[in-house]
């Protein structure tokens, strides 16, 4: 892979494309279905011989076609049992079905014993809006009743991903911003802010493609000229560590009342020892309190947010019951970070 922000994809390989009969079988037709030459480069650049890969919307099998075919392991969750059968025939024709892992599943779903863990998570995420007229479940995204709802389950499985995932392996997404009828839904956008919230973001490709007036959807008009490949990381991200120690000063100044726990506290015990990615603190789940903290941290350049969400105050605490912890974050004109994580439950 190059070092361009940009990757041009100027066809799709006929030996490796999906098979009309195996695309004839597909409720969509296989419209969504994804390109071998879009997922080798990040596969060779991304992982190493014999790591596994993993896709969580396996879908036709397109990416964990592009890890067999680089030497490594395969592993993929999809939740359409037809095309779960369609990815297992596709990849019996090319003559590797060993050393690949399919479950039947929505990955969030899942038991840490039964997803065990992968190197790279690589992806072409499933569409909003795509009239999905196959078989019903829960957890079909094609099928979400709203784009908020699709985005919750987005959260979801990256979530789940993010459990799965090795230190310092990479997380990377295929994704284009949506036109539906007359409104333009920025899913790209939407996507890298949760993202940003579970790993920290190394770059993104610009896919290029070659354009066919005919590849257009007449419900979802998106134009595939272009998709966003966005990058992420599981790593622990570099705080400020002095500016950090002289927050937790100011607060408790201010007359903030927290117990302040996890790498920090012991980072400040053993300097020497690794440095800690955030600082978490302890607080009171009294929503006066927490209004209070919140405010005063918002009044000095923090974003606050939870599960990347933004949040709001007055708080409405019983929303955010089940996330444990808000997060403040604050980038300075030199990009340092300033990381807080405001636990409020046990």
């Amino acid at each position: 892979m190059t070092s361009h922000s940009w990757l041009m994809l100027d066809h799709e390989s006929p030996r490796y494309r999906l098979p009309d009969d195996l695309r004839a079988r597909d409720p969509m037709g296989g419209r969504d279905c994804g390109w071998v030459e879009q997922m080798l480069p990040f596969v060779r650049r991304f992982s190493q011989p014999g790591d596994t890969v993993f896709d969580p919307f396996a879908g036709f099998g397109t990416t964990l076609l592009a890890a067999r075919l680089e030497g490594r392991r395969a592993s993929g969750c999809e939740v359409d049992a037809g095309r779960i059968d369609l990815i297992r025939e596709r990849l019996a024709r090319h003559g590797l079905a060993h050393g690949t892992t399919l479950l039947h599943a929505s990955c969030d779903a899942l038991e840490d014993a039964a997803l065990p863990p992968f190197d790279l998570c690589l992806t072409n995420v499933p569409y909003f809006g795509c009239r999905w007229t196959g078989a019903q479940a829960t957890s079909q995204l094609y099928d979400s009743p709203s784009y908020a709802q699709y985005l919750d389950g987005l959260r979801n499985v990256f979530h789940r991903v993010r459990a799965g995932l090795c230190e310092g392996g990479a997380c990377i997404a295929m994704v284009e911003n949506l036109r539906i009828g007359d409104r333009v839904l920025p899913l790209a956008f939407d996507l890298a802010r949760i993202l940003e919230a579970l790993f920290t973001m190394e770059g993104e490709r610009v896919l290029v493609y070659p354009h066919d007036a005919e590849d257009n959807d007449a419900d979802t008009r998106t134009d595939r000229r272009h998709e966003h490949a966005l990058v992420f990381r599981k790593q622990r991200e570099r705080i400020d560590l002095p500016a950090t120690a002289a927050l937790l000063d100011a607060m408790r100044a201010a007359g903030h009342d927290f117990t302040l726990f996890g790498s920090f506290a012991r980072w400040q015990q053993d300097p020497q020892g690794m440095p800690p990615a955030d600082a978490d603190i302890h607080v009171d789940a009294d929503p006066q309190r927490l209004d209070t903290l919140l405010r005063w941290l918002q009044g000095r350049g923090f974003s606050v947010t939870s599960w990347g969400d933004p949040v709001t105050v007055p708080l409405h605490l019983d929303s955010y019951r089940g996330r444990f912890y808000f997060r403040a974050d604050r980038i300075d004109a030199r990009g340092a970070l300033v990381r807080l994580d405001i636990c409020y439950e046990q």
